[in-house]
C-alpha cells in the first residue's frame, strides 16, 4: 500500500500491524472442505428452458441415497438460475446446473448439510428410460411418473455412492399461493455456523436463494462519517472479520478506513447499506429486506432516505419487494418516532402489539420462544399486518411451527430447513 496516497495520516505502529495482518489476508477462521473443479458432465450442453424446469420442480421420494438425502427432497429453481435441492437430513441443501445434450437431461453441483461442513459433488442424470422425452417436450403438461438417477461423493473425491429419485408430485396450490417468507438470519445465517460466506456481505445476499431464502434480515450500524453499513456486533472482532490493524466498535472508524483495513472472516468487505439493497433489487428475487437496526445512536435520518430509495427503485422493476426499518427495542423506537411522518415509513416492530398499532407498523415480529401466538397472529392478520417469527433455529419448532402456526414468515440461521417443511406441506 502506498501511504503517501492515503487520505489520512498512517502512525508507523499502524503500518507494522497493516503489513502483519497483510500476510494473514485470505485466510479465513474456519477450514472447510471446499468443492471445487464443478464442470459440466458433457460438452455443449443446452441450457434447460423454463418449462423444463417447472417440470422438474416439485417432491420426490428417495430410494437409494437415504443416507445422505434422507426419504423425501424438494426440487425447487431459484434467481441465480441454480436448482436447490432441499433434504430432511441435517439441512441438506445442494446448489445444482442444469443442461440438456440429445434426450438426456443433466443436473451437476455439490452438496452441504446446514448442521456442519460436511460436503461434496452431486450428479443426476435422467435419459428417456428414466422420462426425460416427456420431460423435455416444450409444453406445460408435466409427466405423471418420472426419476432419476446419480451419484455423490464426500469433498473432493470421486462420485460414486448411488442416489435414485422417483417424483411424486408438484407443491400443492396452498404453497404456490401463499405469501409466507423464508428470511435469512444476517443475509443467509450466521458466521460462526461454518458457512463459507459471510454473513451480512454482498456475496451472502447474491447466494441466499440457493439456500431456500426469499428474503433476509441484515444489521445496520452506522460508521464515523456517518455511513450506513452492514455488520452485527458493535466491535471488530475474529468471529467476524480477519485480523486487521483496527479493533474496538465500527462507529470509531470512517467507511474508508473500514473499507480498506477490514475484511470479513472470508476475505469479503464491509458492505454498505445502499450497495447491499442495490444487490438486493438489481440481482435477486428477494421479496423481503429486514433492517436491523443496530447502533446505539439515532441513525433514522441516514437509512430511511436509503430505504425509501430502493423501494422505489424496485417499483420502477416492478420487483415484489418490501424494505422495513427494523425496531429490535425501546431505544430505536423512540428514535423511529422522531422521523417525519413515520407512521408512512413500512416498518417492523419486535415489542407489543401496543407499539406496532402506535407507530402503523406493516410487520410485528415476536420471538419464538413466545409460541405459535394463534390469537394474537390472528388479530394482527384481521388488521391487515403480517407475522414473522425470530430467530427459530431447532428443526423439531420449526416443523412445528409450519404445521401448526399461521406466522407470516419464520427467522433462521438455516433457511434450507425451513424451506424444506414449507414446501413439503400438504
Amino acid at each position: 500500500m502506498n501511504t503517501k496516497q492515503s487520505s489520512f495520516y498512517l502512525p508507523k505502529n499502524v503500518i507494522l500491524l497493516l503489513l502483519i495482518a497483510i500476510m494473514g489476508i485470505g485466510c479465513n477462521n474456519y477450514d472447510l472442505p471446499e468443492v471445487v473443479n464443478i464442470t459440466p458432465p458433457v460438452e455443449n450442453g443446452k441450457v434447460l428452458l423454463p418449462t423444463i424446469k417447472t417440470k422438474l420442480e416439485g417432491i420426490y421420494k428417495v430410494t437409494r441415497g437415504r443416507e445422505l438425502l434422507g426419504d423425501t427432497v424438494i426440487f425447487k429453481w431459484n434467481s441465480q438460475n441454480n436448482l436447490t435441492v432441499l433434504g430432511g437430513t441435517n439441512g441438506f441443501y445442494s446448489v445444482i446446473k442444469g443442461i440438456q445434450k440429445d434426450s438426456t437431461i443433466y443436473l451437476y453441483g455439490y452438496w452441504r448439510y446446514a448442521l456442519n461442513s460436511e460436503t461434496g459433488r452431486i450428479n443426476f442424470k435422467m435419459t428417456p428410460t428414466e422420462g426425460s422425452n416427456l420431460i423435455l417436450v416444450n409444453n406445460q403438461t408435466r409427466p405423471q411418473n418420472f426419476s432419476l438417477k446419480g451419484d455423490f461423493g464426500l469433498g473432493n473425491n470421486p462420485s460414486e455412492r448411488v442416489i435414485e429419485l422417483t417424483y411424486i408430485r408438484p407443491f400443492v396450490e396452498k404453497v404456490l399461493r401463499d405469501d409466507f417468507q423464508i428470511l435469512a438470519h444476517r443475509s443467509g445465517g450466521r458466521t460462526s455456523d461454518l458457512l463459507s460466506i459471510s454473513e451480512n456481505s454482498l456475496e451472502m445476499i447474491e447466494f441466499t436463494e440457493n439456500l431456500g431464502s426469499t428474503g433476509i434480515e441484515i444489521d445496520v450500524r452506522l460508521t464515523k462519517d456517518g455511513v450506513p453499513v452492514l455488520y452485527h456486533d458493535e466491535d471488530i472482532n475474529i468471529r467476524l472479520t480477519q485480523k486487521s490493524p483496527l479493533n474496538g466498535p465500527i462507529a470509531d472508524y470512517t467507511f474508508a478506513e473500514i473499507s480498506r483495513f477490514i475484511r470479513l472472516v472470508n476475505g469479503e468487505r464491509i458492505p454498505k447499506l445502499e450497495d447491499a439493497l442495490l444487490k438486493v433489487v438489481d440481482s435477486t428475487n428477494l421479496k423481503v429486506v429486514w433492517l436491523d437496526m443496530k447502533s446505539e445512536t439515532n441513525t433514522m435520518a441516514k437509512v430511511i432516505p436509503i430505504q425509501q430509495k430502493m423501494q422505489e427503485r424496485a417499483k420502477l422493476k416492478k420487483r415484489d419487494l418490501s424494505i422495513y426499518i427494523g425496531l429490535p427495542d425501546d431505544q430505536t423506537f423512540t428514535f423511529f418516532k422522531t422521523y417525519p411522518n413515520y407512521q408512512n415509513v413500512p416498518s417492523l416492530c419486535e415489542l407489543t402489539p401496543e407499539n406496532v398499532r402506535e407507530i402503523n407498523a406493516q410487520v410485528w415480529a415476536p420471538r419464538w420462544t413466545l409460541g405459535t401466538l394463534q390469537s394474537e397472529v390472528s388479530l394482527m392478520h384481521k388488521e391487515g399486518r403480517k407475522v414473522y417469527c425470530w430467530t427459530l433455529d431447532n428443526e423439531a419448532f420449526i416443523r412445528k411451527y409450519i404445521k401448526e402456526g399461521d406466522f407470516d414468515g419464520i427467522l433462521t440461521n438455516y433457511p434450507s430447513i425451513v424451506a424444506y417443511y414449507h414446501y413439503i406441506r400438504k
